[in-house]
């Protein structure tokens, strides 16, 4: 049907065409004329009117005129097209406008071609100044060093900034000239710009060619501090925030609130330019000890060092522009285990069960982590490895952090046992093969000598034929971080959601979701007591599991 209606359209409007000049070409009839193209229009009656000098690639159009009548060719940019003599009359000829993808080129990138539409008849030829147009252009950021000034280099970063028409800068902000039909303000003209890169390829998710475009120009005398730098391409107008200072830094997402010694912590955002340091509670890094992207969006700082349990936490950033301070960062509030006992302030206990894991210092490990880890270091077992730890000796529970640090309405989809993990290339999580077991959480209601506490387990890696297939992988890989993906040789938070978590029946089929639908302020009602992880196997398959834990946690994920 949408082919049909094209065609009609298509029809409607070459009839018109035809009839329209037809009425006011009464001296033309033959069609032998000097031939003439007045204009292009698209092949849709309701748009009949509007004639245009440019396309989009891949647009049907028709090229009106005069005697236009056996054409023999058809030329967009030197390069032959394709058309329909039976579609080809006197007043029009219907063409499909090419696209890169076909092999077509454009001046943006050959500037020895002419662009224009070219038609060849029998008695004589027409020519119309026409564009095809690369895909729309984009502004992602400019760079210079602040504060700017004029003579200063400024660079600016997107992609098809091709065919540009002006660049200039205006007094008025970027979010103040969407919708506008025409920019105005104090404008400052920029005629001379260097293209530092200029990469055209072929895109291969979008099945189209784009283009990583870099531009550098010499900032002009402005006589206003903030305003924004405009290109007009072709293909559209594009804007972006110019200011001679800095704004204030803006921290998006951070890869961990409480990373260990040996991890890389990872932050995005924006404005991370200059920066003077990195708090994180009663420890500071300095410039030498982190490295910012070249989009100042991103910082990466490899972990030597970490916040006292005495320090407030939080981590802040110090840029020319002003701070950014994230507080859930390193609050030990949230801390049920770090494998380190203190007889004078237990964290928590180990309750000896077995096999255990084992538990070594980080430099002990290796590969770091922060204080003492837990290793899983075993093969082909069925009874695996375990850490199973409560809050002290009494039985007591443990103090789960309070509202002020997840508050009582957050869903238990949000809240999160969490920890830091490096999986020093276990066997799980490579498509089933070699390995058939996964990884167990039980968190106890009661405590250890209570015979009706709630044993709550979630499984997050499944064995291929156990109980005949009872036992399924709910949700992704085994060890899996917020982002759903498990990392090999790195530290990184691991995560499992509370309304993840299943009780279990004696065949080890799932039974309920006891914590699915509850807010935080029914979690903490509930208590917990016990806090067991441990490894198992129970396939037909062997493998190895070596993995190390620390810093064992509550979390809230927004």
């Amino acid at each position: 049907m949408k082919q049909f209606l094209k065609l009609s359209h298509i029809l409607m409007f070459a009839i018109a065409a035809t009839v329209q000049l037809a009425v006011t070409s009464c001296n033309d009839d033959e069609g032998n004329g000097t031939p003439v193209i007045t204009g292009v229009r698209v092949c849709d009656p309701e748009y009949a009117d509007s004639l245009f000098s440019k396309s989009a690639q891949g647009q049907i159009v028709a090229i009106v005129g005069q005697n236009l009548n056996d054409a023999t060719a058809v030329y967009i940019n030197d390069q032959k097209v394709s058309f329909s003599t039976t579609m080809n009359t006197s007043h029009s000829i219907i063409i499909k406008v090419p696209a890169e993808t076909d092999g077509f080129e454009l001046k943006a990138f050959n500037s020895a071609l002419n662009e224009e539409i070219r038609v060849e008849t029998t008695h004589g030829t027409a020519t119309y100044p026409f564009q095809v147009l690369a895909a729309s252009p984009v502004i992602t950021r400019i760079q210079a060093t602040y504060p700017r000034k004029a003579g200063d280099v400024l660079n600016i970063y997107g992609s098809n900034l091709v065919s540009i028409d002006r660049i200039y800068f205006t007094d008025i902000a970027a979010s103040d000239l969407a919708g506008v039909s025409e920019i105005g303000g104090q404008q400052v003209e920029i005629s001379d710009y260097d293209v530092v890169v200029q990469d055209h390829y072929l895109d291969s998710k979008t099945g189209s060619y784009t283009t990583t475009s870099q531009l550098s120009l010499i900032i002009p005398e402005l006589s206003y501090d903030a305003g924004s730098l405009v290109i007009e391409c072709a293909a559209g107008v594009r804007y972006i925030n110019y200011t001679k200072r800095p704004g204030a830094p803006v921290i998006r997402s951070i890869s961990s609130d409480m990373p260990v010694i040996g991890e890389t912590l990872v932050i995005g955002g924006n404005d991370f330019v200059q920066l003077d340091s990195i708090v994180m509670g009663d420890v500071t890094y300095k410039p030498e000890e982190f490295t910012v992207a070249e989009t100042e969006a991103e910082i990466r700082i490899p972990i030597t060092k970490v916040p006292s349990y005495a320090s407030q936490g939080g981590i802040t950033i110090v840029t020319p522009g002003g701070k950014a301070t994230v507080d859930e960062f390193f609050q030990y509030e949230t801390l049920l285990n770090d494998f380190t006992y203190d007889a004078e302030q237990p964290l928590s206990v180990n309750l000896g069960w077995g096999p255990d894991a084992v538990y070594m210092t980080g430099d002990e490990s290796g590969i770091g982590g922060t204080g003492t880890v837990a290793h899983f270091d075993s093969y082909g077992q069925w009874w695996g490895q375990m850490t199973f730890f409560q809050r002290d000796w009494s039985g007591s529970g443990y103090s789960l952090p309070g509202s002020d640090l997840i508050p009582d309405d957050v869903t238990s989809d949000k809240v999160c046992l969490a920890f830091e993990v490096y999986d020093n290339n276990s066997s799980f999580n490579n498509g089933g093969a070699g390995y058939q077991g996964y990884f167990r959480y039980s968190l106890w209601t009661g405590s250890n000598t209570d015979a009706e506490h709630p044993d709550i387990v979630y499984d997050n890696f499944a064995w291929d034929d156990y109980e005949a297939g009872t036992f399924t992988n709910p949700d992704g890989p085994t060890l899996q971080d917020s982002d759903g993906e498990a990392h090999v040789g790195q530290w990184y938070r691991a995560v499992v959601p509370f309304s993840a978590l299943t009780t279990v029946d004696g065949d080890g089929a799932v039974s309920g979701y006891p914590y699915k639908g509850l807010t935080y302020k029914d979690i903490r009602e509930k208590g917990l007591n016990i806090v067991r992880i441990m490894s198992m196997t129970q396939g037909t398959k062997s493998g190895t599991v070596n993995v190390y834990i620390d810093n064992v946690r509550i979390i809230c994920i927004q």
